[in-house]
């Protein structure tokens, strides 16, 4: 009832106002009042997550007949059989925290698919080296990333996804720009 009483034409202004004289209903109104604001039409950043949850999604289910999950292919796409990462280098170059891939990291190693290996010149830090199996399935994994953007290539021309990826670009640094901001502010 609320939400045909507004149009998303509607300035922000009147609906404010709207919302205040209606606080006497504010379960039925904050509701529409909420999906207004984050409507998906809206938000790029929705766009981006609903992007990237569809692909993951993809990825996981291809890895179920493998028994890897799309972490777990990632961390292998970045390990190698020769030369060991350091595991405090794997976090930072998959954007994931520590905890979780401590867990990971942990359940690859039960699995067979990587090994830890201290470091000879300094005891303290752990490498970690992919198993054969490691092996194999880090080209599993490579294969499905390798077609699924040979798929996207053959459906957006070149020049498309040139833009796609200068406008990724220009929001990965406006986002690491407001993360710095923020973590000023706090400081102060």
């Amino acid at each position: 009832m609320y939400a045909n009483e507004y149009s998303s034409k509607k300035s922000l202004n009147s609906l404010n106002k709207f919302f205040k004289k209606k606080l006497c209903k504010p379960n039925i109104f904050h509701f529409n009042y909420v999906s207004y604001l984050m409507n998906k039409k809206h938000s790029i950043d929705f766009k981006i997550k609903a992007c990237w949850h569809t692909i993951a999604r993809m990825y996981n289910h291809a890895g179920l007949e493998h028994e890897v999950s799309i972490s777990m292919g990632f961390v292998l796409l970045n390990l190698s059989k020769e030369v060991g990462i350091p595991s405090t280098h794997i976090a930072p170059l998959l954007g994931m925290e520590a905890g979780s891939l401590t867990r990971l990291i942990k359940s690859m190693e039960e699995n067979g698919l990587i090994c830890k290996v201290a470091d000879e010149h300094d005891r303290r830090q752990v490498n970690i080296f992919l198993t054969e199996l490691g092996v194999e399935k880090r080209k599993i994994a490579a294969k499905t990333v390798k077609e699924f953007n040979s798929k996207i290539k053959q459906e957006i021309n070149e020049e498309e996804l040139k833009i796609f990826e200068k406008v990724l670009h220009q929001i990965i640094d406006l986002t690491e720009l407001n993360i710095r901001k923020s973590d000023e502010k706090q400081k102060d």
